[in-house]
């Protein structure tokens, strides 16, 4: 599980890194930026509603773990999917 949120950060910082420098659209690098900060806000909520006492707090920690493990690194997986059917038009223009 851990895995998977780490994968998700690695991947989505360095597609940000990275679609500047092929000289993609700004919407790649902004999503992945997005995506990427949306995940380390998932897992800092996810962790304080472990160890939260309040009212409220464990039913935030259980939607954000949930985002932080399924929904968001399916975002980016669709991100880098549509980031490389971008790739492969472009291409076949040249």
């Amino acid at each position: 599980m851990e895995l998977t949120i780490a994968i998700t950060l690695w991947v989505s910082f360095g597609a940000f890194l990275f679609f500047p420098t092929v000289r993609a659209p700004r919407l790649f690098s902004r999503t992945a930026i997005a995506l990427c900060a949306a995940e380390f806000l998932a897992c800092v909520l996810w962790t304080a509603g472990r160890t939260c006492i309040a009212p409220g707090c464990p039913a935030i920690g259980a939607t954000a773990h949930t985002a932080a493990r399924i929904d968001i690194p399916a975002l980016t997986a669709l991100m880098l999917v549509g980031a490389a059917v971008y790739g492969l038009r472009v291409a076949r223009t040249w």
